[in-house]
């Protein structure tokens, strides 16, 4: 399961997309393609169905359920007439709505697999963890056992080893849901064994401007194309503004998400470059620590602590790489047509 095969998958294997492909096939037999068509079906069925009534007989024994049941053929009748003058509906706009969710579908696997490398990390960054209360609880026995310590600090630091063995459990369990969510939305069984490839490396040197490519995000934006479709149907003046003020504030909106996702992407940066900044911090430490243990300044405890603790820096930095991927892909989906509109 490679990351730029998602939106093959989706499109190709995920249930929900090939049922909305029936669903549309059947909307076109049934009412056509244009609003007109559309409407003339509605009132086609609104006057089948009052052709076809006849009022009960009173002394029929069922007089009351048949009678009923006219009211409700009535009523069902009169929405259809109703819906007939009032729809906006045609085919070209219930293909668009579920060409959104299949969109949205392709996005949500994104992030499903940016989440699961991610994840994975955070297994080890457990594991690390709990290899750090563990030489912990080791140091809390020791100074007890030279009589530095307390009976309380090794309850404490016990407490920190069950605490860390549940985070891990808990990290597992995570990965693997994750993963199960992303394997059935793209066609796999749900016990399936998928190899799942890696995300690629996010280009640092890509230059994004919110400006520059909001005419690219409103073009491809489906809830404003959706709008602007019902208001080339719309024939009431209070639907044409109605609609009028909504596709002027779903722009004013697709803008602000725009350049929300610019900024997210500005601030993963940072954030990437603080870790990285960190990661190399602790490099350095651990190069010290090894002088000072083979000088016997420090003890093989303190080693072991300053070794975890760059193992786990070097962790933070690869989960910060992936949330720059995460937030990269938020961006690349509004300019696709996603961009929030409210």
């Amino acid at each position: 399961l490679e990351y730029g095969e998602i939106e093959d998958l989706i499109a190709e294997y995920n249930a929900t997309v090939r049922s909305n492909e029936v669903a549309l096939a059947k909307f076109k037999r049934d009412y056509g393609r244009t609003n007109t068509e559309v409407s003339d079906k509605y009132r086609e069925n609104a006057e089948e169905i009052l052709n076809n009534l006849d009022d009960p007989d009173p002394s029929d024994p069922t007089y009351i359920a048949k009678l009923s049941s006219v009211a409700t053929a009535r009523a069902t009748a009169q929405n259809l007439l109703s819906s007939a003058d009032s729809t906006l509906e045609d085919a070209n706009i219930i293909r668009l709505g579920y060409e959104q969710s299949e969109k949205t579908l392709a996005q949500s696997a994104t992030t499903n697999m940016i989440s699961y490398r991610s994840s994975q990390v955070a297994i080890d960054v457990a594991e690390g963890n709990l290899e750090l209360a563990n030489i912990a609880l080791d140091m809390a026995n020791a100074k007890l056992n030279a009589g530095t310590g307390t009976n309380i600090d090794v309850l404490s630091a016990k407490e920190k080893v069950i605490n860390a063995q549940n985070a891990l459990t808990k990290a597992i369990s995570d990965n693997n849901t994750v993963l199960k969510k992303l394997q059935v939305m793209t066609g796999w069984s749900y016990n399936a064994t998928p190899n799942v490839g890696d995300i690629p490396t996010p280009d640092m040197n890509r230059v994004f401007d919110p400006s520059a490519d909001l005419q690219k995000a409103l073009v491809n934006n489906y809830t404003l194309r959706i709008n602007e479709k019902k208001l080339e149907n719309a024939s009431a003046d209070s639907d044409k503004q109605s609609l009028k003020l909504t596709i002027e504030d779903n722009k004013k909106n697709i803008a602000t998400a725009l350049a929300v996702a610019a900024q997210n992407i500005a601030s993963a940066k940072e954030s990437y470059n603080y870790a990285n900044s960190f990661a190399n911090l602790q490099e350095t430490n651990m190069a010290i620590a090894n002088q000072r243990f083979s000088l016997g300044m420090i003890s093989k405890l303190e080693l072991d602590t300053q070794k975890v603790t760059t193992e786990n820096a070097k962790r933070a930095l690869e989960q910060s790489r992936y949330a720059i991927n995460q937030a990269i892909a938020n961006y690349d989906w509004a300019l696709k047509g996603l961009a929030s509109t409210s």
